[in-house]
């Protein structure tokens, strides 16, 4: 009897290890998006800004009405950018799914979406873009890439 009971919460145990938050990678999380981030390039991009100071001088350079320096955690703030697009219809998303600390690189994964061809879609410029709160963790690379694997922007991490 003792022995089973003691079998039984050991297997409890470690099945609360195995669903436990630490499982599925770092804790990645979005502090908010735009869909007009100010930027003319048409390329992806990653950008770190290590504190609220230079995430605000971005921000008001940007003029980006989403965004407010004080979301800047103490770590920062990763900003992935879509890249100019010619029509509505267009979005990016963090995939916590794809996200991993390896080799002092952090790599966030993303969903890059586009309209469908026949999808009726507005004619405006946008320019999408995500906020990110870095995890804890040692690196001093941020790679992201999306969910063909390709990479669509990286930064160095100056902490």
């Amino acid at each position: 009897m003792t022995r089973s009971l003691f079998l039984s919460l050991l297997l409890f145990a470690l099945a609360g290890c195995a669903l436990g938050p630490g499982r599925g990678g770092p804790k990645v999380d979005v502090i908010s998006e735009s869909q007009y981030c100010g930027t003319t390039s048409q390329d992806s991009n990653a950008l770190y800004f290590a504190n609220a100071n230079a995430f605000g001088n971005w921000i008001d350079y940007r003029r980006i009405g989403e965004f407010q320096p004080g979301m800047a955690s103490p770590d920062g703030v990763i900003v992935v950018e879509m890249g100019q697009r010619p029509t509505g219809g267009y979005s990016v998303a963090l995939d916590k799914s794809r996200t991993a600390i390896e080799n002092d690189t952090l790599t966030i994964g993303m969903e890059w979406k586009a309209p469908r061809l026949d999808a009726a879609v507005s004619q405006a410029l946008i320019a999408s873009c995500v906020a990110i709160r870095p995890p804890a963790g040692e690196y001093d690379t941020v790679r992201v890439v999306d969910q063909l694997g390709n990479l669509r922007g990286e930064a160095r991490i100056g902490r």
